[in-house]
């Protein structure tokens, strides 16, 4: 396998979106169990030390994905689907902005978004825009060629 064409700009892109798109699905229903990540309702108990390691991989590619989607935008001309469209925009930053949080999750420990607001109901509202965000977010990218900026 050679790296380097998956490491070509367009590539990064695809790899970068479908995985923020899948983490905004997982994210989801996490919020809606609780706030609990899922692998762990799948994990058997003997292997948890090697789910969180997984997941704090996880959270960090998932933040080094966004960070790579962010970058791509604001040198692309802080365009997303080839336009300023605000829906576009708000979609393409709560994708962001959710993945750069389990970024620091994955690096710091601190989720800054459940310290801010701890709340069921505030899990089940972000769980419902992460949804809606993703799927508006897809149908866009597919409808621009599948490409994101």
């Amino acid at each position: 396998m050679d790296i380097t064409t998956h490491a070509q700009p367009d590539k990064l892109e695809k790899y970068s979106f479908l995985w923020s798109e899948v983490r905004l699905i997982i994210a989801a229903v996490a919020l809606l169990i609780g706030g609990i990540p899922p692998i762990l309702f799948l994990t058997p108990v003997a292997l948890y030390g090697l789910a969180a390691i997984l997941l704090k991989l996880a959270w960090i590619i998932s933040g080094a994905a966004s960070a790579y989607l962010l970058y791509r935008w604001y040198t692309g001309g802080q365009k997303v689907f080839g336009g300023n469209d605000k829906k576009d925009m708000i979609a393409f930053f709560v994708s962001v902005v959710s993945g750069l949080n389990l970024g620091i999750v994955g690096l710091l420990g601190t989720n800054i978004g459940m310290s801010i607001l701890s709340n069921y109901l505030v899990f089940v509202i972000t769980a419902v825009i992460y949804l809606v965000a993703a799927g508006y977010l897809f149908k866009r990218w597919k409808a621009n060629g599948r490409r994101v900026f």
